[in-house]
């Protein structure tokens, strides 16, 4: 895996507890009262969704929250290089030093999201920065992930989300990204449809040490012996009659363990030994787009 893609309000800032206290205020200045649990499920919640939640809530039209909103904000301006979550630079910087692809998949509008990056000085850091705001749902829809795989150009389970809200997760998860979340006891986030939960970004990078170790994904083996052949496809070695010179041996390994694999001989596929369709549909993928690393 050579791709992260972040989520912003949550993940890179602390930014979330924020909005949420803005919003008091307004409901306050409204004489609406709700219940926290109700506040609390805004945040992670795209701009769409939370003109949903104003409109049912509050009986109001948006545009009259957000007015009086930004009169708070503009008030008591955020000072984002304050609110940056620990870890994240020397995040940043080990995906740089080795050459991920790095994206921002983000609920928030581009307006918003501009000035936290221009604040930050990381604008430039970012191969994409994609905003809920393109997207007639963001999340928890998987497109904002689909479409920031896309223009990266990399596949959804080439690439890693780091996220914190259960929307974000849901997100990138049904993409088919694999999830990271930053641990959040605050709003009563599940998280647990994350594939990890880190208490501090820098902990990111032990897992990314992890999945360098291991061998995951499709290889072709190098070494090709009858005793090979005999032992994964349980065929006895006598009768392989075929030249195994001749043959193409491709595996499918998940967490450093061999799964499934299949022998090929002059484009077509004699043996197969597969723990599922998904996992042949895979090495056949593999082979197809010729991303296939060779180990002996």
């Amino acid at each position: 895996m050579n791709t992260v893609i972040f989520d912003m309000d949550g993940v890179i800032i602390d930014s979330e507890v924020i909005y949420i206290d803005f919003f008091k205020k307004v409901l306050q200045d409204f004489d609406v009262e709700i219940s926290e649990e109700d506040l609390f499920s805004l945040a992670g919640l795209s701009q769409q969704k939370t003109d949903e939640f104003l409109k049912s809530k509050l009986h109001r039209k948006p545009e009259e929250v957000y007015s009086l909103m930004k009169k708070y904000i503009d008030d008591d301006k955020i000072n984002y290089s304050s609110i940056v979550m620990d870890g994240f630079y020397p995040l940043l910087k080990e995906l740089k030093r080795k050459n991920f692809k790095i994206a921002l998949a983000s609920s928030s509008p581009k307006k918003t999201i501009n000035n936290v990056l221009e604040e930050l000085d990381i604008k430039d850091e970012f191969d994409a920065v994609i905003s809920g705001e393109d997207f007639e749902e963001s999340k928890p829809n998987p497109e904002i992930y689909i479409k920031t795989c896309e223009i990266l150009g990399v596949r959804p389970k080439d690439a890693i989300a780091i996220e914190d809200s259960d929307y974000g997760i849901d997100s990138a998860k049904n993409a088919g990204l694999t999830v990271i979340a930053r641990r959040e006891n605050r709003f009563n986030f599940k998280q647990d449809k994350a594939d990890f939960i880190v208490d501090n970004l820098q902990d990111i990078k032990l897992i990314l040490e992890k999945f360098e170790k291991e061998k995951n994904g499709v290889y072709k083996i190098r070494r090709k012996s009858k005793e090979f052949v005999k032992a994964m496809f349980f065929i006895d070695r006598e009768s392989f009659n075929d030249n195994v010179d001749d043959c193409d041996i491709y595996c499918l390994y998940r967490n450093d363990k061999m799964k499934s694999a299949i022998i090929k001989k002059h484009d077509k596929i004699i043996y197969k030994n597969v723990e599922s369709e998904l996992d042949y549909k895979l090495i056949l993928e593999g082979i197809e787009n010729k991303e296939i690393d060779e180990i002996r």
